[in-house]
């Protein structure tokens, strides 16, 4: 049992590689706010002039970086989220890079971030083949408990389990007028034209485009791996509409491809989509990945995102950890990031108490709980498919979270309504007291400051207990796709 431990370890700090490329990732404050690092070497030449030391204070590196920062493209600006990206074609290296602004903050009064570009990777996801073509064929007539005529929502213990047909019915009858919200998904793109999606794509006022592809710089999102177009439709497919299945929100999804059909994707681009999300409206965000890596531009920029309103929610991993020993990044910035919301896995179905999943994460950095095994929802060629993992709980805490912003509360109002819904601690290994389930009806109650209402107890009669694949420690991945 040690060494399978240790080995999945290793495995897992190993299978990131850092320095995913030679951009070298900024963060210059200066006076309580951002400073552009264009403006770094002329304050280093006027400290110099003052000492009267030019010659000796200003390397060949110093005038090689003055005329990097100057050359038009050089520099890519994240405005809203006060960071900046020097191009892998300075002349340069990274090495040489921080050293200069290393000597800049000791000379100057300045406080500076200077990292290396690194990857980050999707959560593994862990599909289902067991009794799968059986269990789809009985996916018919909708949900009477959620109240909707999709087919594919008579699958969806996991909407009963948090309460969402409740949380509707309460949300409507608020006696306020629903905002639809923009949700972006940062993820690995979207089946563009999947009928259950189709509807609900935000669409940028400049260009009709919705979203952006930051791998390729264009408005392609198109998904070339499956997982960013099953976190989509779990946050936001259309629901009501006669087919497929029922989405957490009623929301306008915003897609941000920054991953790869591997499921791997930088850091820059990651801060690029998190900045086009904050900056271009969206009031919440998804993100279905991770890396052992920590950085400080990365946490100061979801705080930067959070002073200004939006809602990072973001999956805690599969891997079976404990992140205070080996922490997932950026979930494990939540006890520095209030309003960040760090989601764990449960189980999916009503007809039996909900428990940890096997393979998620924990830690004292884990904020709420929400399904993430067996989770129906849209796939790639406009198809349906069961996948599992954090991946799949994180864009239904998202879609939650839209559903409050919608109601027309904001910023920390959100987090705190989402993370006091939770039900009673569910068993786990580390005896943490805050791994509660996520309850999408007593969210709303808190959110609209009235009582909450107990859970209901499991029925045998409402849904069919669901089959997991996990055994032994081992896990059998195959594919298993279909359409209403």
């Amino acid at each position: 049992m040690f060494m399978e431990s240790f080995l999945l370890v290793l495995l897992y700090v190993v299978g990131f590689g850092k320095g995913a490329s030679d951009h070298t990732l900024v963060m210059v404050s200066h006076r309580g706010g951002s400073l552009d690092i264009r403006h770094v070497p002329s304050m280093m030449v006027q400290a110099a002039a003052a000492a009267g030391e030019r010659t000796r204070f200003l390397s060949q590196d110093d005038l090689e970086l003055e005329q990097c920062l100057a050359q038009t493209g050089m520099v890519h600006d994240l405005s809203s989220l006060g960071v900046q990206i020097v191009d892998s074609k300075c002349a340069l290296s990274h090495k040489q890079i921080m050293d200069y602004f290393e000597k800049a903050e000791d000379s100057l009064d300045i406080e500076v971030f200077c990292e290396a570009d690194f990857d980050f990777s999707i959560a593994p996801v862990f599909e289902e083949a067991s009794v799968m073509q059986s269990r789809v064929s009985t996916c018919t007539g909708g949900n009477r408990v959620l109240g909707t005529n999709d087919p594919g929502s008579s699958c969806q213990g996991n909407l009963e389990v948090m309460r969402m047909g409740a949380a509707w019915q309460t949300a409507r009858a608020a006696n306020r007028t629903l905002r639809r919200i923009v949700l972006a998904i940062l993820d690995t793109g979207v089946d563009m034209t999947h009928p259950d999606l189709v509807n609900q794509f935000w669409k940028n006022p400049s260009d009709g485009s919705i979203g952006h592809n930051f791998i390729t710089d264009s408005a392609d999102v198109t998904d070339d791996n499956g997982h960013g177009t099953h976190c989509a439709g779990a946050a936001g497919a259309q629901t009501n509409n006669g087919i497929g299945i029922a989405g957490v929100a009623d929301v306008e999804l915003m897609i941000l491809k920054f991953m790869d059909s591997t499921g791997e994707g930088s850091l820059r681009n990651a801060l690029k989509a998190l900045d086009y999300a904050v900056r271009m409206g969206a009031t919440v965000s998804s993100h279905s990945y991770f890396s052992p890596h920590s950085s400080r531009i990365f946490q100061r920029a979801i705080r930067n995102a959070a002073d200004l309103g939006h809602i990072v929610v973001a999956a805690a991993g599969n891997d079976d950890l404990n992140l205070d020993q080996f922490p997932a990044y950026p979930c494990s910035y939540a006890p520095s990031i209030p309003s960040l919301l760090c989601v764990a896995a449960s189980t999916s179905t009503t007809a039996s108490p909900v428990s940890i999943a096997s393979f998620s994460n924990i830690g004292s950095a884990v904020n709420i709980v929400a399904p993430g095994v067996n989770i129906l929802s849209t796939y790639l060629l406009g198809s349906y498919a069961y996948l599992s993992g954090t991946s799949m709980a994180t864009p239904q805490v998202a879609g939650v979270a839209a559903l409050l912003a919608a109601l027309g509360l904001g910023g920390q109002r959100i987090t705190d309504s989402i993370t006091r819904s939770r039900t009673a601690t569910l068993s786990n290994r580390l005896n943490l007291n805050n791994l509660g389930e996520l309850d999408a009806l007593n969210a709303v109650n808190i959110g609209l400051g009235q009582p909450t209402s107990p859970p209901t107890p499991p029925s045998s009669a409402r849904f069919s207990t669901l089959i997991s694949a996990w055994s032994l420690g081992l896990l059998f991945v195959i594919t298993e796709r279909f359409a209403f």
